[in-house]
Formats: C-alpha cells, structure tokens, sequence
C-alpha cells in the first residue's frame, strides 16, 4: 500500500536539501537500526538536541555549525542518536526524499491524527520548487515532533529561513489558524506566491504529508 502523501501542499519557507523528490514511498513497517537499539534513550537525545537549538539562526550542537536547511538540520539532529537519515538517499533525491527512503526501510511510514515525540513529519509544497505555479511539488519539507498537547495540537521543531522555531500543527482541525481563545492550532508553513489563489493552502497542516518514525516503542491511538 503507497504512503499516501496527500492534502495539498504546504512547505516551510525553508528547506530541502538539494537531492528530488520522487514517487510515493509504500507504508510499512521495518526493523529499527542496530544504532538505535543500542543506545539508552536515542528519543531524548534528539529531542534535547532540536530543543537546544531554538531560536538560532546559525544552530550549533556540541559547539558545531549544522545546516540550517530543514533536511540537514534534521540529519545533524539525528546524528546524535547515531541514526544517519540520508544513508538511503539515490543521488536523485533532495534530502526529504533521502529520509523518507530511509524510514521506509528502517522504521515505518505513516498517516496523523497524531504521532509521538521523536517521529519526523514530512510536508508537500511548502513552496513552488519547480515553478509551474501548480500544487504539485511533492515532499518539500519536513520537521521534528517536539511534544503533543491534550488537544491533539503537535508541536514541531523545524529550519526555516528565520532560524529554528517551534510551531503548532493541529491533524484534528487542519484549516483553523487559531481556536476560539486565539492559541495557535496550525502555523502557517507556505508563503504567499503571485501565482497562489486565495484557497491555496498555507497551514502546516493542510500541506501536511506523513509522520515517520525509527523509534521502536509503542504507537499512539491513531498512529
């Protein structure tokens, strides 16, 4: 069964590391890495990662530079759970696409409402990659789910051109900016081009695509 990467898109104002994005990857489940097995607690080692580097917008881990592109971000990120999440990548891809490859083989592949910290979120058209003014620009973002609220609300770690920020996406109500208090429910991920119409979706989560994850542990309800 393809994993259906679908709602139109959306992506951050920044991101894909240069390798393309390619066809639906197929939603299974696989064995986690060696690498992950044997580390105590691979999950907090990422999460205390993405969390040191909020608000930076030259984000350093262990005193070193990382790539400030939502895929290379990403990968520095996971590098310290000894996890290498463009080690699938064809030459062909950007880096969305690299680690996608890789959940596909190594973890598992699969659709909200909602996911676990850890888990990686992957978005389409966040923005116009090939230029053609159409909403067909498949897998053009991806970032980090930092914590899930009570109300289903996830919050997301990920680069974009203003640094490392944290943003809320909301599966269970994907076209609401904010609730009936005013709290952010889904932060907007596309920016307006000349070519987009006034129904171009913007929200995180409508351009959301699929939740990824390498961790083995028990899933949530929905996951």
């Amino acid at each position: 069964m393809r994993f259906a990467l679908a709602i139109l898109a959306l992506i951050p104002l920044a991101c894909a590391t240069p390798r393309a994005a390619g066809p639906d990857g197929a939603a299974i489940s696989g064995s986690v890495p060696a690498a992950v097995a044997s580390r105590a607690s691979p999950v907090d080692e990422v999460l205390e990662a993405a969390r040191a580097t909020l608000g930076q917008g030259h984000p350093r881990i262990d005193g070193e530079r990382v790539p400030t592109d939502c895929s290379g971000y990403l990968h520095a990120l996971f590098a310290r759970a000894g996890i290498d999440l463009f080690a699938e990548g064809r030459p062909s891809d950007n880096g969305v696409r690299a680690m996608v490859r890789f959940v596909e083989r190594h973890g598992r592949l699969f659709r909200g409402p909602l996911a676990a910290p850890g888990d990686l979120v992957f978005f389409d058209n966040s923005y116009d990659r090939n230029g053609d003014g159409r909403l067909n620009d498949r897998l053009t973002h991806a970032g980090l789910v930092e914590q899930v609220l009570q109300d289903g609300t996830m919050l997301i770690v990920h680069a974009t051109n203003h640094g490392i920020v944290r943003e809320p996406m909301n599966l269970l109500r994907p076209h609401d900016a904010f609730d009936a208090n005013g709290r952010a429910l889904n932060a907007p991920l596309r920016r307006k081009d000349a070519s987009d119409g006034p129904r171009t979706p913007r929200l995180m989560s409508e351009l959301f695509a699929g939740f990824g994850s390498v961790f083995q542990r028990e899933r949530l309800a929905g996951g």
